[in-house]
Formats: C-alpha cells, structure tokens, sequence
C-alpha cells in the first residue's frame, strides 16, 4: 500500500513540475510583452524628442541666416539632434528582439508575431498595492512548493515500503494439473489434481540487503525534507524580495511621471523664450535634454514596475 502511495506523490510532483514551467512561461511571456511595449514607447520618444530637436535646429539655422544667431548655436543644435537620432536604431533593435521573442514563447513564426505587433501599444495599468494574503499561505501554493512537498512524501512512503520487506509475507498459491501412471491416461476420471494453500516468505538470510535498502530510503527522504525546507526559504526570499520592488517600482514611476510632466513644459517654455530673443540657444538644448531624459526614463520605469508585477505573479505561483 505504501508502494502506491508512494506512486501516487510522485503523479502529483510531475502535475506540480508542469503547473511550475505554465507559470513560469505565463510570467516570461508577460514579462517579455511589457519589455516590448516599453520599447516601443521609448522607441516613440526618441522619435519625438528629434523632431522637436530639429524644430529647434531649424529655428537655430533661420535665426543665424537672419544674423540674430550664429553658427556655434546651430552646430550645437545639430549635434544634439545627431545624438538622439542615433539613440533610435538601438531602440528599434530591442523592439524586434521583444517581437521574436514572444513568437518563439507562443510557438509561432516570430516574423508573423511581429506583424502582429509591430503597432505600439501601452503597457496595461497596474495596481498600486497588491494584497496577498499571509505570505507562509501564499509560498505553500506555489508549484515548485508542492512538488517539493510531495517529493518528500513519497519518499517517506518509499522508506516505509522498504521497512515492510522486514516482515513475513503471506500469500495464498495454488496449483492444478493432471497426475497419471501412463501418459495416455492423462485426462481420465480421477487424473485431476489441485493443491491450495498459504505460503509464507521471509528473507531471513536477507536481512542485511533489507537494512541497507532500508538505510538508502531513509537517506533519500532526508535529502528530500532539506530539499523542500530550502525550497520554502528560497520561496519566502523570492515573495519578499519581488513585493519589495514592486512597490519601488510604482513609487519610481509616479516620481517619473512628474518629472516628465514638468520637463515636458519647461521645454516647451525654454523653446518660446528662445524664439522672442528672450534667453539664448543653450536653455533650449539643455531643456530639451532632460526633457528626452525625463520621459526615456519615465518609459523605463514603466517597464520595471510592470516586469516586477510579472515576477510577482511568478512568485506567487500564478495565483
């Protein structure tokens, strides 16, 4: 009986193992889907952060024909406008890397994902708090938990099974057949025989191939306990730890958002200033700068706020 239950733990460790590689790809495929949503709006703002450089150029280049400029403000705005024109090819690099990937998470043709997603989107809203329940419950449902759970399980049962071959075993045997003095008389009336009975096994003179089969089990459970205990502690550092960033996370991200707000129209103000005469090329191009900065990182902490979520479900075990 302990045989079986024994197989039985290990059923349910394969169903477990297969339930942990879904979250995990679930969480991957999410994770990769926000990286590249982010790297289409970063993608995005470069693009539109070098058109308004090159307003800015523009305006630099008319004002130096008119001899309200010079040519050190519009080489200055021309370098500026460079840089941020050669940022976008690696930005669109990392937009066909998020693309092929999905495809081959899907298991479909990454040119065709690709297609699929080739217009920008936004990464989906995310909540501000998240609320788990008590974490020693949410660790136990984990996949890999549970399987390591019921690893250990089995092998208690295994080093029971194993203890039972101590004992005398007690099966019932029979036999049936034909008994005759001559060959030809076989089959006659009378020729049928049958024997029931008990048969006891021991293995006495086995005893010491027992203890180790014994010693072997009971090492195996042993490994299989510390086993899960560390899966529970790396369980609860991996909870702790993705809850910790997440929260950063979303704290980052709000301070992002109003900086970028307040970039946004600082150099839009730099840049109608520098148009009535009234401060020089320079506020305009710094302005412009950490106005490119500002929403460059203002995207990539969208990113990490929503990669953190995807390692939270992750380590929540996909509840």
């Amino acid at each position: 009986r302990q045989t079986v239950q024994a197989q039985g733990a290990l059923v349910g460790v394969a169903q477990e193992e297969l339930r942990d590689v879904q979250v995990s790809l679930t969480a991957e495929l999410a994770r990769t889907y926000f990286e590249l949503r982010g790297a289409q709006e970063q993608l995005a703002v470069a693009r539109q952060n070098a058109e308004n450089q090159r307003r800015t150029f523009e305006v630099a280049r008319v004002r130096a024909e008119a001899g309200r400029g010079s040519a050190f403000d519009t080489e200055r705005a021309q370098a500026q406008l460079s840089i941020t024109l050669a940022s976008i090819p690696a930005h669109e690099a990392q937009v066909a890397a998020a693309q092929y990937r999905i495809g081959v998470l899907v298991g479909r043709p990454p040119a065709a994902v690709a297609a699929e997603l080739d217009q920008a989107g936004q990464i989906p809203a995310l909540p501000d708090t998240v609320s788990i329940g008590t974490p020693e419950a949410v660790v136990r449902g984990r996949p890999d938990v549970a399987a390591a759970e019921r690893l250990a399980a089995a092998q208690g049962a295994l080093v029971g099974a194993a203890k039972a071959s101590y004992l005398p075993r007690i099966t019932i045997g029979g036999s049936a057949g034909y008994a005759a003095p001559e060959f030809r008389a076989v089959g006659d009336q009378g020729t049928f025989r049958y024997a029931v009975g008990p048969v006891i096994s021991w293995p006495l003179l086995n005893l010491g191939r027992v203890k180790a089969e014994v010693d072997v089990a009971a090492a195996r459970e042993d490994a299989a306990r510390l086993r899960y205990r560390g899966v529970v502690l790396a369980a609860m550092e991996d909870l702790e730890v993705t809850l910790s960033q997440y929260g950063a996370a979303r704290r980052r991200l709000e301070q992002l958002q109003e900086a970028s707000r307040a970039s946004e129209h600082a150099a839009e103000l730099a840049l109608l200033r520098f148009t009535e005469g009234a401060t020089d090329l320079l506020q305009v191009l710094d302005a412009q700068r950490t106005q490119l900065e500002a929403q460059d990182r203002l995207a990539q902490a969208r990113i990490d706020a929503a990669t953190a979520y995807a390692a939270l479900y992750r380590a929540v075990g996909g509840r």
